[in-house]
């Protein structure tokens, strides 16, 4: 395959075009070349995949934390992004998607089929065959833009830790709103950014402008109450304590935020980085 073809397909089948050019015999049926949607699904099969392979056990993490970490650098989009971008390792695996998919998809999809599909339970194929059937067409379909631009520049940032990922999802659901409301003095996830309040504030605001993160706040004034949420109505609530129309509003305000934030020059400039032709 050349590099302009490489660079023309969209970076979930380019994952599961190389897993399956690595691991050869018995690969992962590719199920669309055109369905932003079922691509995605498709992708999340890998991870599935390579834990069944090898004999990992999902519950017995650190027996293979050290190869789960090549295999984020090849196949978690986050940090195969950075890198791409930095070719750095270390820096690469402190990579994050700033906005997840799944759960709010979750959420909607269990309202519109009374059905609810646990991302760790593999549920892909499924969701895959169903995914034109009634109430499910109607999640895709609302949800195929954001996925369209799920895996590009405006929605991965670096997080100053590593250890904030796992605590960023158990306090905000991976929602850069709650997230960054969090990050100040007095929140969840501000002792990732130093040991008191003064070096937390200056650290964050420091952080928050290498990432481009400063359209979140009115004016660009990085304040904890100049953060603007997605639901300005009810703000900061887990998606299971929104109603509908709150969460077609988050997902509006999403695809907003990712094509915003895309528009910054994050300097990347490498011809062969996939991700930057989106």
């Amino acid at each position: 395959m050349g590099v302009q073809e490489e660079m023309e397909m969209p970076p979930t089948l380019r994952m599961l075009v190389d897993y399956n050019d690595e691991i050869g015999e018995s690969a992962i049926e590719i199920k669309s070349y055109t369905d932003p949607i079922i691509q995605l699904f498709n992708c999340f099969e890998i991870y599935s995949d390579w834990l069944k392979r090898n004999g990992y056990d999902k519950m017995k993490f650190e027996e293979y934390e050290v190869e789960y970490d090549k295999f984020r650098l090849k196949y978690d989009s986050d940090a195969r992004y950075y890198l791409e971008l930095l070719d750095d390792k270390v820096a690469a695996l402190r990579g994050d998607t700033i906005i997840s998919f799944y759960t709010p998809y979750k959420e909607m999809l269990r309202r519109a089929t009374g059905y609810t599909y646990h991302k760790n339970r593999n549920p892909f194929d499924e969701l895959i065959a169903k995914r034109n059937d009634p109430g499910f067409k109607e999640v895709n379909d609302k949800f195929t833009e954001f996925v369209e631009d799920y895996y590009s520049k405006g929605n991965f940032m670096l997080l100053p830790h590593r250890e904030m990922n796992a605590d960023r999802y158990r306090c905000s659901q991976d929602r850069i709103d709650k997230s960054l409301y969090e990050c100040f003095p007095g929140g969840k996830l501000a002792k990732y950014f130093g040991l008191n309040d003064e070096m937390q504030l200056e650290s964050l605001q420091e952080w928050i402008k290498e990432q481009n993160l400063q359209i979140m706040f009115e004016d660009g004034v990085i304040e904890r109450d100049k953060i603007i949420p997605f639901n300005p109505e009810n703000p900061y609530v887990d998606y299971s304590q929104m109603t509908d129309d709150e969460l077609n509003e988050f997902l509006d305000k999403t695809m907003w935020f990712i094509k915003s934030r895309g528009t910054f020059n994050n300097g990347c400039n490498a011809s062969h980085c996939s991700y930057c032709a989106f």
